[in-house]
């Protein structure tokens, strides 16, 4: 300011300069931020003429329900064209808020405009971070190689073991599965999860949950491997070769409280961006962490927010591309790594109901050639336009086969694991309607053509499962002539037991005494009370379970390879198919095969049954081998292994030296056995010596002790070597009581 002096004041305060004061003391006005504007990219190029069209088709279209632009917020650049004066193909627009801009980003980056132009929508600030960048590059700076510990060091287990991990009382274990002997701890950790765990399909991560997202572990070490920021996570799931990872939770995400709650180094560790806000589903890259892109959680046709579907994605088996459905609507297919949308557009599905992939990359028989991945999927009647199931060749999407089916009520798709065969369970109606019976349409994909065999059920099917091996194709099929689901209680378990059959087909090819191939019936086991069955991992052997019923826990394993002699003599099949035993376990709610076909466990969750929790683990003839009593079990889970890789060839000379192997076992359990009674001797030995020890030291102090009161003057009582020690007792004896009243 100004020096003022008696002679150059003012005329009035309005003529004083205040501008150096205002300069250091005046806070100046906030620049107004610029996170309300989006880059809009892969705009048509028009001309002048049409560029008014355009804007208010894109107002009206893409971004009615997202956004409200500003007035004149709308900037498409002009320059000169072929048609003189056009357009560039991209515009920034300008919002009312930030918070609309992200919704516009979320509704229009991958919007299909028009039949060539997909839409790119990104956040102007992240121009001008990109715009900062130096454009002299600078290589990172090496980090030291570090040696991770081997996923799958515990396939080299000397005795063959598989693992397995429990969880109950907030505390997670994973132990060695043993037979003879209670199992072996590995690990266990209080708090090690907050709601479950999970393994990858191939067993190299055990994943944990919690309130902040998914932490993967493994190793010999059991150290911690990954960690995934997704803040209320409630499902995760792996692609089949774990190479990818999908991750959901039931809230949005929320960019910012995301960066408060990892605190001050957020910028290095918050995973998301603007275009990530209010999404709800994650793909991640499961080996570096990285996310590749979120989704929003489904909505129906007016816009509100659908039933969440786990798994929100399917993947192809070469995990090229992963896919979803909107239901009733559209499939869409996605291709990794990139994310996009193949072809930019979804599959039109109208009435949609549920698809599933081949599980297997097919081959041409001739040529042994690739064939393109494929996809199933099935759609209700409508009207006059009946039921259908579709097989789609992607990414061509080009039409396998398809079938019309009538009065259906309900349908699943069951894939044979090797992907040759497709069961099409259909629920169907009677004529009158007043009752439903099975029809089992099985598409054999792996033959030219893709023919259709169709077997007949009277009632209505519950279960299916097909055996895991290609040698005739067989499965079962568990049915009841009452469909109608007993009365359960509050925790889920039915109070009464339906009658049950559970009935084995075998695919037959035509020959010399089959006129006609196509699905056989084995055997039908009828009278059953089962609510479930599984085949063993190697096939052949398959168990019936009556679960989650509070007054039956009848287990039964049968053996479908039993007696091929009496078979032969009887010419029935179905004679080969042989009960080896029945069990009982009260309560039980899950059961489970181990990974190597040897053994099923099966368990009594806390989440179905509050008493009475632990699990039982059986050999395949149904021999009990183990029991424990865990309190408050809540889950029981068996570690995946990968595919074997021995060839055909080498399986069959184990195969043929099996005895040889067998005897070798039959030592090494013997050695096992004999060193853990060995161990016991020694603990025992080693407790026995420890309490020896002890007495002589006791003895020596007692005797150090004796002497210092001895060299004091202290007199004991009897003489220290005498040998004889009298002690006199008196003893009284009441030999007979009387009691008298006598009078006042």
């Amino acid at each position: 300011m100004a020096v003022y002096t008696y002679d150059n004041l003012p005329a009035s305060e309005e003529d004083i300069d205040f501008g150096d004061l205002e300069r250091k003391f005046v806070v100046p006005e906030q620049e107004e931020t610029l996170e309300n504007v989006v880059v809009l990219d892969n705009l048509p190029v028009v001309d002048t003429g049409k560029v008014d069209k355009l804007i208010k088709t894109l107002t009206s279209k893409v971004f009615k329900k997202a956004g409200k632009v500003k007035e004149n917020g709308f900037h498409m650049p002009m320059g000169e064209g072929a048609r003189g004066s056009e357009s560039k193909g991209y515009a920034f627009v300008e919002f009312e808020t930030a918070a609309q801009a992200q919704a516009v980003i979320r509704a229009a980056n991958g919007h299909q405009f028009g039949a060539s132009h997909v839409l790119r929508a990104n956040p102007f600030m992240d121009v001008e971070k990109y715009a900062e960048v130096d454009d002299a590059y600078r290589a990172p700076p090496a980090e030291p190689f570090e040696e991770r510990e081997h996923l799958r060091s515990w396939l080299m287990d000397d005795y063959g073991r598989d693992q397995f991990a429990t969880y109950a009382r907030g505390e997670l274990g994973v132990y060695w599965g043993e037979t003879a002997q209670a199992a072996e701890q590995i690990k266990a950790r209080s708090n090690w999860t907050e709601s479950h765990v999970q393994w990858s399909p191939l067993g190299s991560y055990m994943g944990t949950f919690h309130l902040q997202g998914l932490v993967l572990w493994g190793g010999p070490s059991w150290s911690k491997l990954m960690r995934f920021v997704h803040p209320f996570i409630s499902f995760a799931d792996f692609s089949p070769s774990e190479r990818y990872l999908v991750t959901m939770s039931s809230k949005p995400i929320d960019v910012e409280a995301v960066g408060a709650r990892l605190g001050p180094d957020a910028a290095h560790q918050n995973p998301y961006s603007t275009a990530d806000q209010g999404n709800s589903v994650c793909v991640w890259d499961a080996r570096t962490g990285t996310l590749l892109r979120s989704f929003p959680l489904p909505t129906n046709d007016d816009g509100s927010p659908a039933q969440p579907a786990w798994p929100q994605f399917k993947w192809s088996p070469s995990e090229k591309y992963f896919a979803r459905m909107a239901y009733g609507a559209s499939i869409s297919i996605y291709e990794a790594p990139s994310m996009g949308l193949v072809d930019k557009k979804s599959l039109k599905v109208p009435g949609v109901q549920d698809f599933s992939w081949c599980p297997q990359v097919l081959t041409e028989a001739r040529t042994g050639a690739a064939r393109p991945e494929m996809l199933a999927y099935w759609t209700p009647e409508d009207g006059n336009l009946p039921a259908r199931v579709s097989l789609v060749a992607v990414p061509s999407r080009e039409i396998v086969r398809t079938k019309n089916l009538y009065n259906v009520f309900a349908a699943a798709l069951h894939w044979h694991p090797s992907g040759k065969m497709l069961c099409v369970r259909v629920q169907r109606f009677t004529k009158s309607k007043k009752s439903r019976f099975t029809n089992l349409e099985i598409f054999r994909t792996g033959e030219k053509e893709v023919p259709v065999d169709v077997v007949e059920l009277k009632d209505s099917a519950m279960a299916f499962d097909w055996e895991p091996t290609e040698a005739s194709f067989r499965f079962a099929i568990l049915h009841t002539e009452d469909p109608t689901p007993p009365p359960t209680n509050m925790a889920g378990m039915a109070m009464a037991t339906v009658k049950t059959s559970v009935s084995l087909y075998s695919f037959v090819r035509k020959g010399k005494l089959v006129q006609k191939e196509g699905f056989q019936l084995l055997k039908t086991l009828e009278n059953k009370t089962a609510r479930s069955l599984k085949w063993s991992p190697r096939g052949r052997h398959i168990v019936l379970a009556t679960l989650r019923t509070a007054t039956n826990g009848t287990i039964e394993f049968y053996d479908a390879d039993f007696d091929h002699a009496a078979a032969a003599k009887s010419g029935v099949p179905g004679d080969a198919i042989a009960l080896l035993a029945t069990a009982e376990h009260y309560g039980v709610t899950d059961m489970e095969w181990d990974p190597s076909g040897r053994y099923v466990t099966t368990w009594v969750s806390a989440r179905y049954h509050p008493s009475e929790n632990g699990y039982i683990m059986w050999d395949f003839r149904g021999q009990e081998l183990q029991q424990a009593a865990v309190d408050d079990l809540w889950q029981f889970v068996w570690r995946p292994r990968p595919e074997s890789l021995l060839t055909e060839e080498h399986r069959r000379e184990v195969r043929r030296d099996l005895k040889a192997y067998a005897k070798e076992f039959d030592e090494l359990d013997e050695r096992r056995l004999h060193a853990a009674d060995a161990e016991l001797m020694s603990q025992r030995r080693r407790l026995v010596s420890e309490w020896e020890s002890w007495r002589q030291q006791v003895g020596e102090f007692l005797a150090e002790e004796t002497d210092e009161a001895l060299a004091s003057g202290y007199t004991l009582p009897i003489a220290p070597d005498s040998e004889d020690l009298v002690v006199e007792e008196i003893v009284e004896e009441i030999i007979d009581e009387k009691e008298e009243v006598v009078g006042k």
